[in-house]
């Protein structure tokens, strides 16, 4: 993705969280983990279940959480470990947010994760989604 798009997504999501498009914090602690567990272990869904647009989003999720976790793995390394747990929970919901404002619930993008590493089918469609971004 050009630095460009990647700036304009950014830029997005910025606004996005600014005018309040963010989680409550109710809706977020379902999926408190989601800084640690990007993947499910599992899923009921299935390549047929997921379309293409399902898919876009992900990948543009996925660029984002991982933009994420980098920032804030670096502010908890510098940071005083009284500060970890509230940054965690910025994290938390910074990488929520991306999800959703990308068309996906968590779930959602956990389960098309895990078939990324277990379907052929989707690792298929999205590395080729990916070739055209």
């Amino acid at each position: 993705m050009n630095t460009a798009c990647r700036f304009t997504l950014s830029l997005l999501l910025a606004l996005a969280m600014a005018t309040g498009l963010a989680l409550t914090t109710a809706i977020a602690g379902e999926h408190d983990d989601i800084y640690e567990n990007e993947v499910a272990s599992s899923t009921d869904l299935t390549s047929d279940d997921i379309s293409d647009a399902e898919l876009e989003g992900f990948l543009l999720a996925a660029e984002q959480v991982q933009d994420i976790r980098a920032s804030y793995a670096e502010m908890i390394r510098e940071g005083d470990s009284g500060e970890w747990g509230e940054l965690r929970q910025g994290a938390v919901d910074d990488m929520t947010t991306a999800i959703q404002f990308n068309g996906l619930d968590v779930d959602t993008y956990r389960a098309i994760g895990y078939l990324y590493q277990n379907d052929d089918e989707v690792k298929q469609r999205l590395d080729a989604m990916a070739a055209e971004m």
